[in-house]
C-alpha cells in the first residue's frame, strides 16, 4: 500500500452492476491500446500490447485491415457485422460506451480466446489530436465479468448503467515528446473523478493530483518508467480539486508511431479507494490477528513454562535440589544469569545457589556473584534489594529482575535474574511471568522446607523408638527398619530385644496399625507396656504377657491396634534353647537351620490386641539346637498387592534358605532381595 490514507479519502457511489463490471475489467492486467486517425479511418498509434493482438500489421493500417490482423470476433466467435463493430464505429466518430469482443489470444492477455471490453472515445479538442480517437482493450478476467460487461452493453440494459460503465474510467493522454509530459487530453470521466475541468486539465504534467500525503516513491516509479519509455501501473494517492483524497490506480501505456517512435502515453485510470480500504482494512485485520496469535502464544508459553516449573519443582521434596531446578527453569528464558538467595535461621543470607548460561561462563559473571555475596553478607536478606540493583548497575547489566520466593511462614528466598547489556531487557511480560513463578516456587520451597523439618522429626523420633542391640551372651542379634516407597520414615513397624528376669531373653516383633506419627507414638507406648509386663514375674508365659499388655490396653482407653509376636528364648545347656512363643495375630516365625533348612514355627495364633483381651491366648513350646537362626518380620516383608499370602511366604523361605548364615548379612540380604514394598518392613534376626 502506497503512502498513508487521509480520513476524507472520496468513494464515489455507483450502480451496484455498473461497479461489479469495472472491478472486473481493471486491475493490473494489461491494456491495449491504439490512437484511430478519423479521417483516415486509419490505425496510427499502438501500444506493445495492441502490437501482440496483430504482431503482423504495419502502420498505419485501415480499421478493418487492423480488426482482420488482430482476427476480434464477437464473444460468441461469430463475425462482427460492419455496424457492429467498434472500430467501424469509431471510425464514424461514434463513441463507444463498452462493448464486448474476443481476439485471439497470441498476446500478454492470456490463452485461448479472451473476452475484451472495448471502450472508444473521440478526442474533440485535444491539440494535434482533435482528428483522432482513443481505443482501449480491456480484459475482462472471469466469466462473471464478461457477462456483466454483455448484460451491461446490450440494448436492453439500462442506458444509465451503460453511460456509467462507461465513463467510469478516466482516460488521458500526455504528450511523451515534451519532457513535462504534458496532458493534450482527458475525457469526462477524468474530470467526474478528479473535479478538474478539460481546460484546467490540459497542459499539465497529472502530478498536480499529487498532495501532502501522497508517497513520492511512487511517484518516483512511474517517472522511472515514463523516462525509460515502458509501461507502468501504480496505485497511488491523489486530491480531487476540492481536497478529497482518493486512491488513483494509474496505467501508463506508451504509444508508438508509424516509425516506431515514442508519441504518446495513454492513462487509464480507476478510482480504487474502495478496494484500497478493503485491503487496508485487510490488513489491519491481519496484523490484529498476528498479534493476538503473538500474544496466545506468549501467553501459552507462559502457562507452559509455570506449568513445568509446577511439575518439576514438585518433583522433588529436597531443598537444594528444587532450588536448582528452578534455576534451570529460569536461564536461559527469563534471564542470562540467576541467583537464589536463601535465609538463614536467623533472617541473614545463610545460601547462595547461582547458574548462568553457558554463554556467559566469563570473568563478568565470576565478578558479578562474588560482588553479589559480598553485599549479602552482614544483613538481612529481605533489606539487600536495593543493594542487588547497584552492585548489578556497577557491573553494566541490561536489567535486573529481584523476585521474592514468599512462602507460607515468611522465610522467603530471593531470586535475581540478570540480563547481560549485550542481550534483550526484560520487558513487562517477563516481570509478570517472573512474578508468577516465584509465587509457585516459593510455595514449593516451603513445603520443601517443612518436609525436611518433619522428616527430622521424624528420623529422631524413629530412631528414639527403635532400640539399640546390646550383645547378649551366646547370641548374635541383628535388626533392621526399613521405610516403604510411600517414603515415611516413621509408622508402627517394630522389633525389640528385652532382658527377662532370669537368664533368658525376650524378643518382639510387631506392627501398629497406621504408617505416621501417631502410629509410632502408639508403638512407643506399647513397646513400654510390653518391657513392664515382660519383667512381671507373676507373668509365666508369653501368653501371658500378651494377655496383659491386652487387658492394659483397655484399661487405659488406648485405641491402639497390633499385631505382635512375642518368644522368650531360655538357654538349656550346650545341646541349645527352648523356645517359648505366642502370637497376637501376626506372622509366623521362621527357624532356618545350621543344614539350611527352613521352617514357620506352628501356628501359635491369637487375635490383635485391642480387639477383645477376654479371649485366651495360647503358648506353644520348640527346641532349637545351636546354630539355628530365628527371624521375625513384618507384613511389608511379603505382602504383595494382587498376591495372596502364602505365596509371598514361600518366597521368603526361599530366600532365607540361601542367606548367608551371618545374621546382619541376612538382613542385608533380605532387604536387598525383598525390601521393594510399598508398606513399611522390621526385621529381627537371632542367631543361637
Amino acid at each position: 500500500m502506497l503512502g498513508p490514507v487521509r480520513e476524507d479519502v472520496a468513494t464515489p457511489v455507483r450502480n451496484d452492476v455498473a461497479t461489479a463490471s469495472l472491478v472486473a475489467i481493471t486491475g493490473d492486467a494489461p491494456a491495449a491500446v491504439l490512437l484511430v486517425h478519423l479521417s483516415e479511418r486509419a490505425v496510427v498509434h499502438v501500444n506493445s500490447v495492441a502490437r501482440q493482438l496483430a504482431p503482423d500489421a504495419v502502420l498505419p493500417l485501415p480499421v478493418d485491415a487492423w480488426s482482420d490482423a488482430a482476427r476480434l470476433l464477437d464473444l460468441d466467435g461469430a463475425e462482427l457485422s460492419g455496424t457492429g463493430h467498434p472500430l467501424s464505429r469509431v471510425a464514424r466518430s461514434e463513441p463507444v460506451g463498452g462493448q464486448a469482443v474476443s481476439a485471439e489470444a497470441r498476446s500478454d492477455l492470456g490463452g485461448r480466446r479472451e473476452p475484451l471490453w472495448v471502450v472508444a472515445l473521440p478526442m474533440a479538442d485535444a491539440p494535434m489530436l482533435d482528428d483522432h480517437a482513443l481505443v482501449v482493450f480491456l480484459p475482462l478476467r472471469d466469466s462473471r465479468a464478461a457477462r456483466a460487461a454483455v448484460d451491461a452493453a446490450t440494448e436492453q440494459a439500462a442506458l444509465r448503467d451503460r453511460a456509467v460503465l462507461a465513463t467510469g474510467l478516466s482516460f488521458t493522454v500526455a504528450d511523451a515528446r515534451d519532457p513535462e509530459l504534458p496532458l493534450v487530453w482527458v475525457n469526462p470521466a477524468f474530470t467526474a473523478t478528479t473535479g478538474y475541468s478539460f481546460e484546467e486539465a490540459v497542459g499539465r504534467n497529472c502530478r498536480f493530483l499529487q498532495g501532502p500525503a501522497s508517497d513520492p516513491v511512487a511517484g518516483q516509479r512511474m517517472r522511472a518508467a515514463l523516462t525509460a519509455g515502458e509501461a507502468v501501473t501504480v496505485t497511488v494517492l491523489n486530491y480531487r480539486k476540492d481536497g478529497l483524497a482518493f486512491w488513483n490506480q494509474v496505467a501508463m501505456s506508451p504509444i508508438f508511431g508509424p516509425d516506431g517512435a515514442l508519441t504518446h502515453y495513454v492513462g487509464i485510470q480507476t478510482d480504487v479507494s474502495g478496494r484500497v480500504a478493503a485491503d487496508r482494512a485487510r490488513d489491519e485485520a491481519l496484523d490484529a490477528e498476528r498479534v493476538a496469535r503473538r500474544r496466545a502464544e506468549e501467553h501459552r508459553a507462559r502457562l507452559d513454562l509455570l506449568a513445568e516449573a509446577t511439575h518439576r519443582l514438585s518433583g522433588t521434596l529436597d531443598v537444594v535440589e528444587c532450588r536448582r531446578r528452578l534455576l534451570e527453569l529460569v536461564v536461559p528464558q527469563l534471564a542470562d544469569w540467576a541467583v537464589v538467595l536463601s535465609p538463614d535461621e536467623e533472617g541473614q543470607v545463610g545460601q547462595v545457589t547461582a547458574l548462568r548460561a553457558r554463554t556467559q561462563e566469563d570473568e563478568r559473571s565470576d565478578a558479578y556473584l562474588e560482588a553479589l555475596q559480598r553485599s549479602a553478607r552482614g544483613g538481612p536478606l529481605q533489606d539487600l534489594r536495593q543493594r542487588f540493583l547497584d552492585v548489578s548497575g556497577e557491573l553494566g547489566l541490561a536489567s535486573v529482575l529481584v523476585v521474592p520466593l514468599p512462602g507460607r511462614r515468611g522465610a522467603d528466598d530471593l531470586m535475581v535474574l540478570l540480563r547481560t547489556a549485550d542481550g534483550p531487557e526484560h520487558t513487562e511480560d517477563d516481570l509478570g511471568i517472573a512474578v508468577d513463578l516465584g509465587r509457585r516456587a516459593g510455595l514449593l520451597l516451603d513445603n520443601a522446607r517443612l518436609y525436611e523439618e518433619q522428616h527430622h522429626i521424624a528420623t529422631a523420633l524413629q530412631r528414639s523408638l527403635l532400640p539399640d542391640l546390646r550383645p547378649v551372651p551366646g547370641v548374635q542379634l541383628a535388626a533392621r527398619y526399613h521405610a516403604g516407597q510411600d517414603g515415611n520414615d516413621v509408622g508402627g513397624d517394630f522389633y525389640e530385644v528385652i532382658d527377662v528376669p532370669g537368664d533368658g531373653i525376650a524378643v518382639v516383633i510387631g506392627d501398629v496399625a497406621g504408617h505416621d506419627v501417631y502410629a509410632a507414638a502408639a508403638m512407643g507406648h506399647l513397646k513400654g507396656l510390653l518391657r513392664a509386663c515382660a519383667w512381671d514375674r507373676t507373668l509365666d508365659s508369653p501368653a501371658a504377657v500378651l494377655t496383659r499388655v491386652d487387658e492394659l490396653i483397655a484399661a487405659l482407653g488406648m485405641t491402639t491396634m497390633a499385631t505382635v509376636s512375642y518368644a522368650r528364648l531360655l538357654p538349656d545347656g550346650p545341646a541349645g534353647w527352648v523356645l517359648e512363643h505366642s502370637s497376637a495375630g501376626h506372622l509366623p516365625l521362621l527357624v532356618r537351620h545350621e543344614d539350611g533348612t527352613v521352617r514357620y514355627l506352628p501356628d501359635a495364633s491369637g487375635i490383635p490386641l485391642g480387639v477383645a483381651p477376654a479371649l485366651p491366648r495360647e503358648t506353644l513350646t520348640v527346641r532349637l539346637p545351636a546354630g539355628s537362626l530365628l527371624l521375625g518380620y513384618t507384613d511389608g516383608l511379603v505382602e504383595r498387592r494382587g498376591e495372596v499370602l502364602s505365596v509371598g511366604l514361600d518366597r521368603l523361605a526361599g530366600v532365607v534358605a540361601t542367606a548367608p548364615h551371618d545374621a546382619e548379612a541376612l538382613c542385608d540380604h533380605l532387604l536387598a532381595e525383598l525390601g521393594d514394598s510399598h508398606d513399611d518392613i522390621a526385621l529381627l534376626a537371632v542367631r543361637l
